[in-house]
């Protein structure tokens, strides 16, 4: 985590349980907790296959352009799908 940043964005792929059905994308922002000193989720946003005619290329690509943008606005890191990158 850089020193000065609070906050990062994520993207993570979503299921349907039980079965495990990849169903779409979820951006998350993340809130540095200094108490613990680990990530809590500060707000998510669903990107389902069905409200994009079930093309995963088309939810794939909203969930990354919004992750762009709310990483702009909160000046942050954009982990994208790379799940590593956050917990270093």
């Amino acid at each position: 985590m850089t020193e000065h940043e609070e906050y990062c964005v994520s993207i993570r792929k979503s299921y349907i349980m039980p079965d495990h059905t990849l169903e779409g994308y979820t951006v998350t922002l993340w809130k540095w907790n200094h108490l613990d000193e680990t990530w809590w989720f500060a707000a998510i946003c669903d990107y389902l296959f069905a409200d994009y005619n079930g093309n995963h290329k088309k939810a794939l690509r909203q969930a990354r352009r919004d992750a762009r943008k709310l990483a702009g606005i909160f000046d942050c890191t954009n982990y994208d799908t790379t799940k590593e990158g956050m917990w270093q």
